[in-house]
């Protein structure tokens, strides 16, 4: 369900109230961050969020993300919560997401893990000290193993089945079965912690190149690790946010030489939409499921 406009403009500023506080926590322990990818856009073109757009995406070498993640378990302050693989076992993704704990949202009916407007955290690790192809080939080949991880921490329909059968999708609907099989058996295996031995493999200070994986625009994101070296701050909304010194030349090389130029208005859409939304209160999950019930 797409909220509406004045929904919408009510939930950017919740989320720059998160951004605001993130940035005040990694300023206060000294933890290294950067916006990233549509966030980095919109603070260069439009000093703010992508009026289209409705979230805001940060990338944290792997050291200070996972310095953040303890530090934020003991001392965050107690209106935003962060949520990760390693803290909720119905969390559904990889990297974290810093979120108002006074709102409720759930992204999907096929997640019952109950967030708040939040903001996007990703890692970013060493890439292999190999040539271009070998850096291509390790990326792809772990985003195989991501979804196979992501496809496990959902709770499928039997209409998703149904969908698959249609489209003759039999490895997604392995992934399914997979899925139902680790919830009916109540597994306590993390079946992302592969997929962090894996990223973790290559330390981020120590390697020529470096990625986020969490991204969607592929091995494109694969970087010079003297991209992220340093960082000023830059405008966005009605804060200032952490932009890495080699933007330009990221934002070229992921989004093309035009990045700086409205799209078609026909490629002007959000990319989200949201199952359950709240953002004057947090509700458990059973709470929302018996609302979304009653409509």
């Amino acid at each position: 369900m797409r909220p509406s406009d004045e929904i919408i403009t009510q939930y950017k500023k919740k989320i720059c109230g998160v951004a605001k506080a993130f940035d005040a926590f990694c300023s206060n322990h000294s933890l290294r961050y950067f916006a990233i990818g549509g966030t980095a856009i919109g603070a260069l073109r439009h000093k703010g969020i992508i009026p289209w757009d409705d979230d805001i995406d940060f990338v944290m070498p792997r050291p200070d993300y996972e310095r953040f993640l303890e530090l934020a378990s003991k001392s965050l302050p107690k209106d935003f919560e962060v949520l990760s693989h390693k803290n909720n076992s119905e969390y559904h993704l990889q990297f974290a997401k810093m979120c108002d704990a006074n709102t409720s949202l759930l992204v999907d009916s096929r997640s019952h893990c109950m967030m708040g407007a939040f903001v996007d955290i990703f890692p970013i690790d060493g890439m292999p000290d190999t040539d271009e192809e070998g850096r291509k080939k390790f990326f792809n080949d772990f985003l195989k193993k991501r979804m196979r991880a992501y496809s496990n921490r959902l709770h499928y329909h039997f209409s998703d089945y149904l969908h698959s059968l249609y489209r003759c999708d039999w490895q997604a609907i392995l992934y399914q079965i997979c899925s139902d099989w680790h919830h009916l058996t109540n597994c306590s295996d993390d079946p992302y912690d592969e997929c962090d031995e894996i990223t973790m493999g290559n330390g981020f200070d120590e390697s020529e190149y470096v990625a986020y994986f969490g991204t969607n625009h592929g091995p494109k994101v694969i970087s010079p690790r003297k991209w992220f070296d340093d960082f000023y701050y830059v405008p966005f909304e009605n804060i200032k946010l952490r932009m890495p010194i080699g933007v330009d030349d990221y934002l070229r090389q992921v989004y093309g030489n035009d990045y700086m130029q409205l799209p078609p208005e026909s490629k002007r859409e959000a990319r989200h939409s949201y199952y359950y939304l709240k953002l004057d209160r947090r509700v458990s999950y059973c709470e929302a499921k018996k609302e979304l019930k009653s409509r």
